[in-house]
């Protein structure tokens, strides 16, 4: 009994290894021509729990299409009845609570829609090491065969790119840049620090709150749907640049294995998870609860107490406030873990292909050759990187401790106040002000993120055509 709680305590945010071994593809009959066409070969990584499946499908669709637009439509809603209504404190409070429910199921959604990809990248990873291992034996046994003499010719490689995304796909990027982009955040704590000076003219009133609340929630509802749409259109499109990158590693296996007649399996590749401190650790750990089923069950019946205690609280003011009190400091520290886990994730897909693409020049050079010219992404501009140093700090597990202490200290700055309206609305304020900077810090992380690793991608796909090309001709 102790050892297992011992274990427990020790498994507390850690991420597991990944083991995996690519399907072996054997050399076709020898009547037959081998057909070096790629075509697409999915890996699939479905989780085998029902419920788990169901949640998956169900993150899928807060990421649609058709969410993204009904969200716009509420929104402008939402602003055309502020002509009559902007007055009115129930049309404010409104706009606080249902960003801080939807804040709340998004930030959910999101570390799942985050770990999903990550695991998936990380298993592709992995099948891509296990199958490098037996091109490289393979290509060892090639080169001490007798050479072709056109083998010491420059191979032509065949011009097939990546596919393109429809319009609405390359619209809804475009947005996406604009949001996430250096001078937007700027703007954005301009219009904080406007806002903040008329503060003294209205006497620090509570329509004063309410107007940057109201604000910055509309705001933070418009870019959450952004984001989760963004995540699941680009990882849909991802998932189709990995099916040709995939198709192409066993379409140069099966060609390795018919020039040189080897029959070994593919070994399994483990990939471990880097190790993490204490404090990464607890990070972790929430993490993976507020992406799982439970975290999705404790995030219900909170909703469900809010709205049984609402009779007894006569649906007052206090009422209203009290679930945007609660979901917005929970979305902060979420604001906070998210844009943590987004930065681990990218550094450790990151390193993997590196290491991949590097590992290939090495398979290049066994039979003569190169790996071809290096896809990066633009990672030269002063926006870029000034985008990147503040996402790094803003994703540092110091900086998700920081988040914590704040959260305490508005906690504290409410109960002297005996949570009180006013009280309630600094505990709403200061929250949805940073929960908004660090959805556009999100924003930005995820569009670095997509960039490079379409980039990594593409650099590997290329890799694999060329060798294809140069064994084709070293079997003629």
């Amino acid at each position: 009994m102790m050892r297992r709680f011992i274990h427990f305590v020790n498994s507390i945010g850690a991420r597991p290894s990944i083991s995996e071994g690519a399907p072996s593809y054997f050399a076709v009959d020898k009547d037959r021509s081998h057909e070096s066409t790629v075509t697409l070969l999915k890996i699939d990584t479905t989780k085998p729990k029902r419920l788990d499946r169901w949640l998956d499908k169900v993150v899928a669709f807060s990421g649609s299409n058709f969410v993204l637009f009904l969200t716009i439509i509420v929104l402008l809603a939402w602003a055309f009845l502020g002509i009559e209504f902007a007055s009115n404190t129930g049309w404010q409070v409104g706009i606080s609570d249902a960003q801080a429910i939807i804040n709340m199921v998004f930030d959910s959604f999101l570390v799942r829609q985050q770990l999903n990809a990550h695991t998936q990248a990380m298993v592709v990873a992995c099948h891509l090491d296990s199958r490098a291992t037996s091109h490289k034996r393979m290509l060892q046994n090639l080169a001490r065969m007798e050479k072709p003499a056109q083998s010491q010719l420059r191979i032509a490689v065949p011009a097939v790119e990546f596919p393109q995304e429809d319009l609405l796909g390359r619209i809804c990027n475009a947005v996406s840049a604009s949001m996430g982009h250096v001078l937007t955040v700027i703007g954005y704590w301009i219009c904080i620090g406007v806002w903040l000076a008329f503060g003294h003219h209205l006497g620090w009133s509570d329509s004063w709150f309410f107007f940057i609340n109201s604000a910055t929630s509309a705001l933070m509802i418009f870019m959450l749907a952004v984001l989760a749409n963004n995540r699941e259109r680009h990882e849909k499109y991802l998932q189709e640049c990995t099916n040709l990158v995939m198709a192409a590693d066993a379409s140069l296996e099966r060609l390795l294995r018919e020039v040189t007649g080897d029959t070994l399996q593919n070994e399994v590749a483990t990939i471990s998870a880097p190790e993490v401190g204490k404090v990464q650790r607890a990070i972790n750990f929430y993490a993976d609860l507020v992406g799982t089923l439970l975290g999705i069950c404790l995030l219900t019946v909170v909703l469900v107490a809010w709205i049984v205690i609402g009779p007894i609280m006569s649906f007052d003011a206090n009422w209203w406030l009290l679930i945007g009190t609660y979901a917005g400091l929970i979305g902060m520290n979420d604001g906070f873990v998210l844009r943590n886990l987004c930065n681990i994730c990218n550094r450790q897909e990151d390193t993997q292909y590196d290491r991949r693409i590097l590992e290939d020049k090495g398979l290049a050079a066994i039979i003569g050759g190169d790996s071809g010219d290096e896809e990066t992404a633009q990672t030269t501009c002063l926006d870029v990187r000034f985008s990147i140093a503040m996402g790094n700090f803003c994703s540092h597990e110091y900086t998700v401790v920081a988040g914590v202490v704040v959260i305490i200290a508005l906690i504290l700055t409410a109960s002297l106040m005996h949570w009180s309206e006013l009280g309630q609305i600094i505990c709403n304020v200061p929250p949805s002000i940073i929960e908004s900077f660090f959805t556009l810090i999100l924003i930005t992380g995820h569009n670095i993120g997509d960039e490079q690793r379409r980039a990594n991608l593409q650099t590997i796909y290329r890799s694999r055509l060329e060798l294809i090309s140069r064994v084709e001709s070293w079997r003629a």
